[in-house]
């Protein structure tokens, strides 16, 4: 990770300018320049925080560009500073409901493009289908400077919770608990990831979630969610039309792994499964809440 200073972003740092222009190359215009960059997050980022669980809490736009892995707020950071580098007004979007109408806590930016707020959102699934011109349901528009003050106030919030648990190692994870999100198939009609969500208490009291995240243009849907915890794999099944994807009156009861019944063994359990055969042990080495056995320690 770099010193990137106190700022998330740096619009008029050379590496900035000299990635945009590269962004830009001959595209005429402001949405083809945007369309270019959502096509290089394609190409060259993932959805994680594996890499780096716990710091920085918030990655700058150059942070990103080094590790080609961060979340919604890290994505927009580079956004905004490629688009105010480039002299293009921009702002970030605070999303309280996405473009499908469901309920998020969740971070696009925003450009202005021929006299209109336009939304460009990175993070799958918008960017698959809505990119360029989002129309995420309701938000709220930021400028750069309350977007900072905003989030270095709830990092000094959950380093003093952190500190206040006696967890300060933990401090990015309750910055930032979403912390992988991995396509496990994809059509051109549909999208599905493995969503991983880690809630941690204590080095021995925490809990790893992971949900199936199966999307189209027209909505989403989590047909089976999963929960790691010192204790056990227990899994959920939606049982329920759900008013929201993140509805949880929609699960019947928790089944331990090898409880679960065989009607319920589908496709997206077995994509779920094999996924988290790769990913959980890695995420829990990673945020050290189980040893890692390549790490010698004096």
């Amino acid at each position: 990770m770099r010193n990137t200073g106190d700022s998330y972003i740096h619009p008029l740092s050379e590496e900035i300018r000299e990635f945009a222009d590269s962004i830009k190359g001959n595209s005429s215009g402001t949405e083809a320049f945007i369309k270019n960059l959502l096509a290089w997050f394609d190409e060259n980022v993932t959805y994680s925080r594996i890499n780096r669980p716990n710091y920085p809490l918030q990655r700058s736009d150059l942070d990103l560009l080094q590790m080609k892995c961060g979340t919604c707020g890290d994505y927009s950071n580079l956004i905004v500073s490629c688009l105010i580098s480039l002299g293009v007004p921009a702002k970030y979007a605070m999303i309280g409901r996405d473009a499908y109408g469901d309920p998020q806590d969740h971070i696009c930016a925003a450009a202005e493009v021929d006299g209109r707020w336009v939304l460009i959102d990175a993070t799958l699934p918008y960017r698959k289908w809505f990119g360029y011109d989002c129309p995420h349901k309701e938000y709220e528009l930021v400028d750069p400077g309350e977007f900072e003050r905003r989030m270095r106030e709830i990092e000094r919030e959950c380093e003093f919770r952190a500190l206040a648990n006696r967890i300060p190692d933990f401090t990015g994870l309750l910055y930032a608990p979403w912390i992988h999100d991995e396509v496990v198939y994809s059509t051109d009609d549909r999208l599905d990831s493995c969503f991983y969500l880690i809630s941690v208490n204590g080095p021995k009291d925490w809990c790893l979630s992971v949900t199936y995240m199966s999307y189209t243009r027209e909505g989403g849907k989590t047909p089976v969610t999963a929960a790691v915890s010192p204790y056990g794999e227990d899994y959920a099944f939606s049982v329920k039309t759900p008013a929201s994807i993140w509805d949880q009156n929609q699960w019947g009861g928790m089944v331990p792994k090898d409880g679960v019944p065989e009607g319920s063994r589908s496709e997206e359990l077995k994509r779920m499964q094999a996924n988290m055969e790769k990913n959980v042990i890695r995420i829990l080495r990673a945020v050290r809440l189980v040893p890692d056995p390549d790490v010698i320690i004096d």
